[in-house]
């Protein structure tokens, strides 16, 4: 299928790369099917994370565990219920990145990250008080 992004112009995905995210992700809760795109190559962030029936929302995300090893969450009973989750379960993070004109600046939201379960492709947005809002991506070296 055929869709139409935000920084990609025109891009064939597979229609099983659908992400359902039944209640939207904050601000905007009306926009529920999402695909991963990842041009830097599979599985390689940063991905984007971009609606599928308009061209936006997009979202850059990054994988929280490979600049911040130490991240821990906790996901609600509502959360697993409507995310399906079963003891065998696969569950990646993505966390929303803010990315400036001069890109090593970029910061990652580690407060309201995307769980999404791999095994059946539906995600959920979900806010952790023991984190801020901005954590940067880059070290001052790199």
């Amino acid at each position: 299928m055929k869709i139409t992004t935000r920084d990609f112009g025109e891009v064939e995905i597979d229609e099983s790369t659908i992400i359902t995210v039944p209640k939207g992700i904050i601000g905007f809760e009306n926009t529920t099917r999402y695909t991963l795109l990842s041009p830097l190559g599979e599985d390689q962030f940063p991905m984007w994370f971009q609606a599928v029936d308009s061209k936006e929302p997009c979202f850059v995300v990054y994988d929280p565990w490979q600049i911040y090893p130490d991240y821990k969450f906790e996901i609600d009973d509502e959360m697993q219920s409507m995310l399906e989750v079963s003891e065998n379960d696969s569950l990646r993070l993505l966390a929303v990145a803010i990315v400036p004109d001069d890109y090593k600046k970029t910061t990652i939201n580690l407060r309201c990250p995307i769980i999404l379960n791999t095994k059946n492709n539906i995600a959920g947005q979900t806010i952790l008080e023991d984190y801020e809002f901005k954590y940067p991506v880059y070290s001052e070296e790199e």
